[in-house]
């Protein structure tokens, strides 16, 4: 990039940020919630819009500069992998595809291993959406993931991708999603059986798979929802979730450093932060999938609001402190919560060979897609 368009860039991006002073120190560390109510509280759900202001000059450069530092850095990391791990066989998808409604976005199709296409059956269709802070990684860092759910639920597996903040902030990411979708609906090369779709996405797609949800097209077609460690509310600023984690003296993860500034390259300056699209907590029920199942991380800084917005849809709001996180499954609504894991515990790096803890994330991760397989069928998007 020129030095003139860098500076195009920051002209354009200096009015978008948030960036507000340092949280205040931690309280001693505390295996439990030191005051439920306290956090029920903290992140109840507001009626008033609440637009996004405009913080000093030296915290959008400081967010600016930040931000294109690590996505160049995740652009090299994501490429020595590539270069020094080969994909693992049967992980590559069986044929990507370009859309015309955005044609920039590569498409990834993952079929069972188990269709026969001279059958010419129909398959139900998983949507997925990548994660990566709405600012990096691409389509491709599922693959392991698409592959093996398509083989273990014998789902079409459909992995979407969208461009990236800061360049493209909020609403484009939700709108690339939901337009290649209906592009992926609309193609009848593909097996689809229009009666059996479920999405899901990690992170930031578990966001966006509930966003594009609520749109005109996918509305009503979309009949559950798996969700991993999702962003729901952009409606508190990072520090006031860290200072609501239930367990401060547990291990934190780069969301801490990081979510300022990815928090500024999402969202522009006078953004409702309270918009269902932006912050599905503050959806209807009635605008998301019937049948929704979520995932969090004990760790996560993130954790408290899923936990909240599944407890609030499954009518279980009383629920406050311990009670919350015990999983659950009631009616067509399901939470569990990954104990001793961080944000991201399903995608553990490959260039950290072994250990305890990398094998035990992973095996929670296979037993919590275990469960979504017996609750899709519950669903009856799998028969």
């Amino acid at each position: 990039m020129t030095a003139l368009a860098r500076l195009t860039l920051l002209r354009q991006h200096l009015d978008s940020s948030f960036h507000p002073p340092p949280p205040p120190p931690p309280p001693p560390p505390s295996p439990m919630i030191e005051n439920p109510d306290k956090n029920k509280i903290m992140m109840e759900k507001p009626i008033l819009p609440l637009p996004k202001e405009r913080l000093s000059l030296s915290h959008r450069i400081n967010c600016f500069l930040q931000l294109w530092l690590l996505k160049s850095l995740a652009t090299l990391y994501f490429l020595y992998l590539r270069l020094v791990n080969s994909p693992q066989p049967g992980t590559k998808p069986t044929l990507t595809r370009r859309y015309e409604c955005r044609p920039t976005l590569e498409t990834r199709i993952f079929y069972p291993r188990s269709y026969n296409p001279a059958q010419r059956q129909l398959l139900p269709l998983y949507l997925n959406v990548h994660g990566g802070g709405f600012v990096m990684c691409d389509a491709s860092v599922d693959d392991t993931f698409c592959s093996a759910w398509a083989n273990r639920t014998g789902m079409l597996v459909v992995s979407l991708n969208y461009r990236k903040a800061p360049l493209h902030p909020f609403p484009t990411a939700t709108f690339d999603v939901a337009e290649v979708a209906k592009c992926v609906l609309a193609d009848d090369t593909l097996p689809i059986d229009h009666s059996r779709i479920a999405i899901g996405g990690f992170s930031a797609g578990g966001n966006l798979a509930l966003s594009v949800s609520q749109l005109p097209g996918l509305k009503g077609l979309i009949k559950a929802a798996v969700i991993y460690y999702p962003i729901v509310d952009f409606g508190h600023p990072p520090n006031e979730k860290l200072d609501a984690r239930p367990y401060k003296g547990g291990p934190t993860d780069n969301l801490e450093r990081t979510s300022w500034w990815l928090d500024w390259g999402y969202v522009s300056v006078g953004q409702n932060r309270r918009d269902p699209l932006l912050s599905p907590v503050y959806a209807g029920k009635d605008e998301l999938p019937p049948w929704i199942y979520m995932i969090g991380a004990q760790w996560d800084m993130l954790r408290l609001e899923t936990q909240q917005m599944i407890h609030g849809l499954a009518g279980l709001e009383d629920r406050v402190g311990v009670e919350q996180e015990e999983d659950f499954e009631v009616g067509r609504y399901k939470w569990t919560l990954a104990r001793g894991c961080p944000h991201g515990f399903t995608h553990a790096s490959p260039r950290k060979k072994g250990g305890n803890s990398r094998r035990k994330r992973e095996e929670i991760a296979r037993g919590i897609y275990e469960e979504a397989y017996v609750w899709l069928k519950k669903a009856q998007v799998l028969s």
